[in-house]
């Protein structure tokens, strides 16, 4: 069974005044895709705690996920026991994982973003949220 974890980094770039705040998704340790590239929407991903569906969790740092290339979403199904997911875009994948694991990672993980967020906030000058902000 597949471990998913959420983490947040904070990216500098030398030409841009700004620095900008990434969720990031690992999955057994490894990177969901490239965050220097795509985002992901934690408000997709919290949505996908309780139904099936498809869901837009990868998407562009603006929030559109044309923008991205995107245009379907991480594919959900529920189970009594597991989470599935299948992806097909930006590179087909599929995972597996408990429920009760999912469920604890994506609650802890948006909780610790949001206070990553709030410390980072009170430090930068001008600090972008990629690609939405939390509420």
């Amino acid at each position: 069974m597949n471990q998913l974890h959420l983490e947040s980094q904070i990216y500098s770039f030398e030409n841009d005044s700004c620095r900008y705040f990434v969720p990031l998704i690992l999955v057994d340790g490894e990177p969901l895709t490239d965050f220097s590239y795509y985002g992901i929407c934690l408000t997709e991903l919290e949505q996908s705690i309780v139904k099936n569906g498809e869901y837009f969790i990868i998407t562009c740092w603006c929030g559109v996920p044309e923008c991205a290339g995107i245009e379907q979403g991480i594919k959900v199904y529920h189970d009594q026991n597991t989470i599935k997911w299948t992806i097909t875009q930006p590179k087909k994948q599929q995972f597996t994982f408990s429920v009760n694991d999912y469920k604890t990672a994506i609650t802890q993980g948006i909780a610790q973003i949001k206070e990553n967020l709030a410390i980072a906030s009170q430090r930068e000058e001008k600090l972008e949220i990629v690609p939405y902000p939390l509420q």
